[in-house]
């Protein structure tokens, strides 16, 4: 049997075929979709993507996309994770958006849940103003895919600032498909949204958004996208105003939160409950310096110096351990010696920790700021060795500006996926 008809037979047997494709990353598949017919059919089934989700299983991320700030422009730094050559990885843009100051709120398996934040001299821009942060009837005579709500920023704190309206979306950045989210008229301020999904258990996800009832009282409402509605919840609860909702992390079936008490919250997506989270005392351990998710893991930096102890949480919830320590002045030191990076004048901040399947495949990734430029390393967290990224050099007039100085609440897991939305 001859080569050619060897791959005939296998083209026209849909079964090998599938076996074959299933295999293959996400962003091969995109490419081979305009093959033929077939494999565009194929490729586009849902019981393809299916099968290709859970034979990659828990995909690991391929890079870090790091915020802009809300600059006019769909790009976004890159720090590609993987050992390949980072001048062949093509970072995702959001261009296909459409939308100006687009900022990532959040990364959930593959999804981003992003804003863009307009002003009234935008193209598109189609809201009136609103001089209080509250809703008004008139709000509802706006299309369903403009809301003015608060400022929701990094620390959830709601400042004035000069944009007029905002945009929501989820979108899978390997597809380039999206969704924009639209909002029932909701009587109390939106705090927070939150992003839920987990593509081994279900093909839809969840959006939990968190109305400010008064000082410490708040109402979550779940939107569903397999029935695309949004349900109040029975859930209404106080809880301190230290509890960082616009930082959730979502693993095992819950979106967790931080706080600077000894107890925080962890909301259960399944049940639709929240239970008790606990904290490190920050008397004895310091600020929250990183708050994030590995391979089924919660990982927690809390400190007030240069030697990180890096937490992680029990699965039964009973405490946090040390799991790993980082000292970031010996990583700054090195640094100094074997690329002349100043270290009494750079700024260090771990953007990610890496629980590998074996001890000394753990890692963390550390941003570097310094008058000379920035820096990004992977630092072993069992021999204390580290390697130097590539990507992420801005030109020497951007060295100073201090939107790119950045830690952990800006980057964001990038991971292929043929999720839909």
């Amino acid at each position: 049997m001859s080569v050619s008809s060897s791959a005939t037979d296998v083209a026209n047997n849909e079964d090998l075929l599938s076996q074959l494709l299933v295999r293959l990353p996400p962003k091969s598949l995109l490419c081979f979709k305009s093959v033929s017919k077939q494999w565009l059919s194929l490729i586009s089934s849902p019981q393809f993507i299916s099968t290709h989700i859970l034979c990659r299983g828990s995909a690991s991320p391929s890079g870090l996309l790091l915020n802009n700030d809300y600059l006019h422009t769909p790009e976004f730094h890159y720090v590609p994770l993987t050992h390949s050559n980072p001048s062949q990885t093509s970072p995702p843009y959001l261009s296909y958006l459409g939308a100006p100051r687009i900022k990532i709120l959040q990364s959930c398996n593959g999804l981003l849940l992003c804003s863009s934040a307009y002003q009234k001299n935008d193209p598109n821009y189609e809201l009136k103003y609103f001089d209080d942060f509250t809703q008004t009837e008139d709000d509802v005579l706006l299309p369903d895919i403009w809301h003015v709500i608060p400022t929701i920023s990094n620390s959830c704190i709601q400042t004035r600032i000069h944009y007029s309206g905002f945009r929501f979306y989820v979108c899978n950045p390997t597809t380039k498909q999206f969704n924009t989210l639209s909002f029932p008229f909701f009587q109390y301020h939106i705090l927070a949204l939150n992003l839920a999904f987990d593509p081994l258990h279900s093909p839809y996800y969840k959006i939990l958004c968190i109305l400010k009832k008064n000082l410490d009282t708040f109402i979550i409402h779940l939107y569903n996208s397999e029935t695309k509605t949004w349900n109040p919840s029975s859930v209404s609860f106080n809880a301190p105003w230290e509890i960082s909702f616009c930082e959730p992390v979502f693993c095992r079936r819950s979106i967790h939160w931080y706080s600077d008490r000894q107890t925080s919250l962890y909301y259960d997506v399944d049940k639709e409950c929240l239970n008790p989270m606990p904290m490190p005392p920050s008397s004895t351990y310091g600020t929250v310096k990183y708050f994030g998710e590995s391979g089924g893991h919660l990982h927690l930096i809390m400190s007030y110096v240069l030697e990180l102890d890096v937490f992680e949480l029990q699965k039964d919830y009973s405490a946090w351990s040390v799991r790993y320590h980082i000292n970031l002045e010996a990583i700054r030191v090195s640094l100094y010696g074997m690329y002349g990076f100043s270290s009494n004048e750079s700024i260090a901040s771990v953007l990610r920790i890496t629980r590998g399947e074996k001890e000394e495949e753990s890692e963390a990734v550390v941003f570097m700021f310094g008058v000379e430029g920035i820096m990004v390393v992977s630092c072993n967290l069992s021999d204390g060795t580290h390697r130097r990224h590539t990507g992420l050099v801005p030109s020497q007039g951007d060295v100073h500006d201090f939107k790119l100085l950045h830690s952990y609440r800006d980057a964001f897991p990038f991971i292929e996926t043929l999720s839909p939305i």
